[in-house]
């Protein structure tokens, strides 16, 4: 059976919000039983889950608006969140095809929109900083990752070697490892959090975790979230 042609949701699905915004820049987490919303990705045809999408709205002038928050008004054309789909949306016309009108769409949409969403990760670093629920410094982070409490380890890129080895060694001697993001260099991660040196993070369980993880599974399709070199002991589950 071919793909649905609408670009509007599914039919026969019950969707809830189950995670109202505390705040201007949190998201709404939309669900259908425990996944999330289906939407049809233009570039494949396939339905998936909104969580793995990005969506966009078309200006009144005709120029494609990424929508990170999937709150703009207007009929959406989401895609798979990652490099090679919306390249190929771009490169097929496809944005044009599924808005049924002609649409200007930037030759670096892609960056753009990698842009974005490093952006919005920093952004909700800084937001957790304010609530209290991220730990900064070595010290403090080693002793979140023993007690358990460690929902994401967040490292600086460029941190020296020795620290970073003995903060990763604590999380694989937890039953549970905690995630790791380390795609975020030093000067970046101090700013995010206010700090002058900020190279080693934890994040603590709970609704900003879910958050963060949301947003990091979408920055996923367009780099690593730990750099290669550190091997496979870092690679997030």
């Amino acid at each position: 059976m071919s793909p649905p042609q609408s670009n509007e949701p599914l039919p026969n699905l019950i969707s809830t919000d189950v995670a109202a915004a505390d705040d201007a820049a949190d998201i709404a987490v939309l669900c259908e039983d425990e996944s999330g919303k289906l939407r049809r990705d233009i570039a494949s045809g396939q339905p998936q889950d909104t969580s793995g999408l990005i969506r966009f709205v078309v200006s009144p002038d005709g120029e494609l608006v990424p929508d990170l928050l999937q709150k703009l008004p207007g009929r959406g054309l989401w895609v798979a969140c990652d490099r090679a789909s919306l390249d190929l949306a771009a490169r097929r016309h496809i944005f044009s095809r599924a808005a049924k009108r002609q649409v200007k769409v930037s030759p670096t949409l892609s960056d753009q929109v990698h842009g974005l969403l490093r952006r919005r990760c920093l952004d909700l670093l800084g937001l957790a900083r304010r609530e209290g629920v991220i730990v900064n410094g070595f010290e403090k982070t080693l002793a979140t990752i023993k007690s358990g409490k460690c929902g994401w380890l967040v490292e600086a890129s460029d941190g020296a070697l020795d620290g970073r080895r003995k903060v990763l060694a604590a999380l694989r001697a937890q039953p549970v490892a905690a995630k790791v993001c380390g795609c975020f260099a030093n000067a970046e991660l101090s700013l995010a959090l206010g700090q002058e040196n900020a190279i080693h993070a934890a994040l603590v369980d709970g609704r900003r975790v879910q958050r963060w993880s949301f947003e990091m599974k979408r920055l996923s399709g367009f780099e690593p979230l730990v750099p290669t070199h550190w091997g496979p002991a870092a690679e997030p589950t």
